[in-house]
């Protein structure tokens, strides 16, 4: 029994009977779909590891030695290992300074690369009893009396551990717990208690490994982090805690406060150049392909007047003409769409931690609901743009009569 003649199967006959021009508009399709729906991705994921940092660093100023602000910045927004060392007198000399709240010390231990990671580990030691900021992110409540070695380490989420260890000059070393991802540096580090860290400085030193701080985790530290008061400015704080440091013992050392407010917003500045950059590369690819589309469509009427003029004969109106040039830019935008997702997808999803390094931003993967979403939004703006590209087309083709020549 043959199956009975409709516009829908005209379509998709036609689409299938030109196989080179039908490969190459999905492929253009397909790219299109793909630059999009990665750029979405991509910018939600920035915009969110940008907020992680902002709940991550949980302190208003932040002290380190003078000229270390982008080894910081560094630490901080892609995990880049560092060190550096000040006096630790100067983290109880600014606890003592009107309007300071709370405070707390980090010691930075020199880059590593050891078996827990494919990329080097920044080691960073903090003061348990004082942190207001690392413990805060643990996904479970942790103490030195919770492991039987009297060890607290925290891993980001990045790590890899076997059976939940990881080893340190032949050591292994149990991790308390892991911290939630923040799409920051600080998931490709491990942070480790002043006296955990002072035992790993000892298995160093009987390996034959010497580091710049020979450990000297009580005297020295890296950065400190300061805690506001309510009814405090960052400014007044910063001022006072430059006047006491040259009013003391310490006023050889330079140092430089930077506020976390400032910080952020000099980040988040130079970042909105990076996505207007984005945006208009997707505008520009989509208009590329509906303008390209456009043309191949117009193109193919040419090659296909005797056609329509068969369908007008055997009683097709110019509206049937119309739906199946329609139909056609339908098949080919969904299939498109379908493909350039399903692409963009396999290589962004299982591969974000290593994109979030090599792009060397704060970025915490967009949610699977946004990711949902996108795709939605991404396959009504494919599905769309072939069929604006088709009006010129449908248009034209209306302006034919059954001889092939215009009204």
């Amino acid at each position: 029994m043959e199956k009975a003649l409709t516009l829908a199967g005209l379509a998709s006959a036609n689409i299938r009977r030109k196989p080179f021009r039908t490969a190459a508009l999905l492929a253009l399709i397909a790219l299109s779909a793909a630059v999009l729906f990665g750029s979405l991705i991509l910018v939600s994921s920035l915009k969110c590891g940008i907020k992680g940092i902002q709940s991550r660093i949980g302190a208003d100023l932040m002290i380190v030695p003078d000229g270390y602000e982008a080894k910081m910045e560094g630490v901080l927004l892609s995990g880049q290992p560092s060190y550096f060392y000040m006096s630790k007198g100067i983290e109880d000399l600014v606890r003592n300074v009107e309007g300071v709240q709370l405070v707390t010390s980090q010691f930075y231990l020199t880059s590593l690369s050891e078996s827990c990671c494919d990329f080097p580990i920044q080691i960073i030691g903090f003061d348990s009893n004082t942190d207001f900021i690392v413990k805060n992110w643990a996904r479970k409540k942790v103490s030195a009396s919770d492991s039987s070695t009297g060890e607290v380490l925290l891993a980001g989420s990045n790590i890899t551990t076997e059976k939940n260890k990881v080893t340190f000059f032949a050591k292994a070393h149990e991790i308390s717990a892991r911290l939630e991802k923040s799409g920051t540096g600080m998931d490709n580090v491990i942070y480790a208690d002043l006296p955990t860290l002072q035992k790993m400085f000892s298995d160093a030193k009987e390996k034959g490994f010497g580091f710049i701080s020979d450990g000297d985790t009580a005297s020295k530290t890296s950065v400190i982090f300061v805690r506001i008061a309510s009814g405090y400015k960052a400014d007044g704080v910063t001022l006072r805690i430059k006047n006491a440091l040259a009013a003391s013992d310490f006023a050889s050392e330079k140092i430089q406060v930077i506020q976390s407010e400032s910080f952020l917003s000099t980040f988040v500045n130079k970042l909105s150049s990076f996505l207007i950059f984005i945006y208009a590369n997707c505008i520009l690819v989509f208009v590329i392909a509906v303008l390209t589309l456009a043309v191949v469509f117009s193109m193919s009427i040419n090659e296909r007047l005797r056609e329509f003029s068969i369908l007008r004969v055997l009683g097709t109106d110019h509206s049937g003409l119309r739906k199946i040039i329609f139909t056609e830019a339908a098949i080919l935008g969904s299939l498109g769409a379908v493909i350039g997702i399903f692409v963009a997808s396999l290589v962004i999803i299982p591969f974000n931690v290593i994109i979030s390094e090599k792009i060397a931003l704060p970025f915490a993967m967009a949610s699977p609901v946004n990711i949902a979403i996108f795709a939605g939004i991404v396959f009504a703006l494919s599905l769309c743009s072939c069929l604006v590209a088709s009006v010129f087309s449908a248009v034209r083709i209306s302006n034919f009569e059954i001889y092939g020549g215009a009204k």
